[in-house]
């Protein structure tokens, strides 16, 4: 039975400052207690201010990627040990309803409180209209509030004054140019690009909290976690079959922690780096995740040991899979100011430029291929601007839900090799394990 304590932090839409507020909280609070970090939805980008504030892996809980039991066993699993669990939101409260992936569905599937981080920049008694009409809407357990961006002490006592009844205010955070976090096209700057930065961000947040956020309360208005799980007991699946190598530098960074947990099960992984010109010559599986290849298009291209690396590993018959910035590297080139070459294992040209796909997908196997067999359905999302200008290949999976590569059609294959433009939680694919252990003793 789990003893600690857990909340959500939520808000009235994206831009308020949830992960600045999360991480600043989490950090402050880890000084005393053992703090584990959640997100909610698909990200990869603020789950790495998570981590730096607490020195740990931040966990994803998505209910379209996980199913509502598996969400609620990663949960219960990772907050053993652990005092308090702070789970940030997705976007506003209510968005992804539509599909059950909202921050409001996992509020009501954990049976957890939430405190909402209001922007305050413009506006002052108005704040308590929004948490009102959040609270009400559900309805949610909204039981307590953090003002982000106030001007000053007679700011926040006019937003504080509007709470509707049953809402404590846990304080607030003045405006200060020092905790500004730029963002891009796929969100915030990721943790590995600003480097040291977010430390001195976070660290910045911590003193400014200082008397003005009562950490006490929030600690007070989580509500106890109680999961009922087995022994704890790790299961044991034999030796392993081989190195994993994994891209990832500045250009392929998003990985879910649970995909590279599964992997590290079935392997030992080895991290590598394209943009340096890495190889792992031993490597009985190779895998390469999404990021931004289009921001490191000349190291790429001149990186030829590691593309001809690549090439030599996919005509053995290596197992390599590659997810959206993934399948970007392994296409013929990428265009932005002109044609950059890549590794060229699929007759395929992007253009890094479009605008933004976002969203879940959901995708059936047209034919048996690297991670599933024909006729199966696996979910995924997507997250990229670039798009497929041209593509002469055929396809592995018809979208259901989501745009794919192409014409309603998503996955291409060569050998053993597939990329697509879905972003994958491997442990949510039926029978992962055993596909890869099944091409591997080809």
């Amino acid at each position: 039975m789990i003893t600690g304590k857990a909340l959500i932090i939520a808000s009235d839409r994206s831009g308020s400052g949830k992960t600045t507020v999360t991480s600043i909280i989490a950090a402050a609070l880890s000084s005393k207690l053992k703090v584990r970090a959640f997100k909610v939805g698909p990200d990869y980008i603020d789950p790495g201010y998570h981590r730096v504030a607490i020195g740990s892996p931040s966990i994803n809980l998505d209910p379209w990627l996980m199913g509502e039991e598996t969400l609620r066993e990663t949960f219960c699993r990772c907050m053993r040990g652990i005092d308090l669990g702070l789970i940030e939101g997705v976007m506003g409260l209510y968005d992804g309803v539509e599909v059950g992936s909202s921050t409001f569905h996992a509020a009501k599937l954990l049976s957890l409180p939430i405190i909402l981080v209001i922007d305050c920049s413009n506006i002052s008694y108005t704040a308590g209209a929004i948490v009102k009409g959040l609270r009400d809407y559900g309805p949610v357990n909204v039981v307590g509030v953090v003002f982000n961006n106030v001007a000053s002490s007679n700011h926040y006592n006019s937003c504080k004054s509007s709470l509707p009844n049953g809402v404590v205010s846990l304080g607030y955070i003045p405006y200060d140019a020092g905790l500004s976090i730029n963002e891009r096209h796929l969100g915030l700057v990721t943790v590995e690009d600003y480097g040291n930065k977010v430390k001195e961000i976070i660290k910045r947040g911590v003193e400014l909290i200082n008397g003005r956020i009562d950490l006490d309360l929030v600690y007070d208005l989580a509500e106890p976690v109680n999961c009922e799980y087995d022994n704890g007991q790790k299961e044991d699946y034999g030796d392993k079959l081989g190195i994993a190598a994994v891209a990832y530098d500045n250009a392929f960074l998003f990985y879910y922690r649970a995909s590279l947990d599964l992997l590290s099960s079935i392997f030992d992984l080895r991290f590598f780096s394209p943009m340096n010109n890495e190889v792992v010559n031993d490597a009985s599986f190779i895998y390469i995740g999404g990021g931004y290849p289009e921001l490191h298009l000349s190291e790429l291209e001149n990186a030829t040991n590691t593309i001809n690396w690549i090439r030599k590993a996919s005509d053995s018959g290596i197992p390599i899979l590659a997810e959206c910035g993934g399948l970007m590297y392994l296409s013929k080139y990428i265009r932005l100011d002109r044609e950059y070459r890549m590794v060229n294992l699929f007759d395929i040209g992007i253009a890094a430029k479009d605008k933004l796909t976002i969203g879940y997908t959901e995708l059936e196997a047209i034919r048996d291929n690297l991670i599933t067999q024909g006729g199966l359905r696996i979910r995924g999302h997507e997250f990229h601007v670039s798009y497929a200008e041209y593509s002469n290949e055929d396809y592995v999976f018809r979208n259901i839900r989501g745009r794919g590569i192409a014409n309603g059609f998503d996955g291409v294959m060569v050998n053993n090799t597939m990329a697509l433009y879905t972003h994958l939680y491997l442990p949510s694919i039926k029978g992962f394990r055993e596909r890869i252990t099944s091409v591997l003793k080809r």
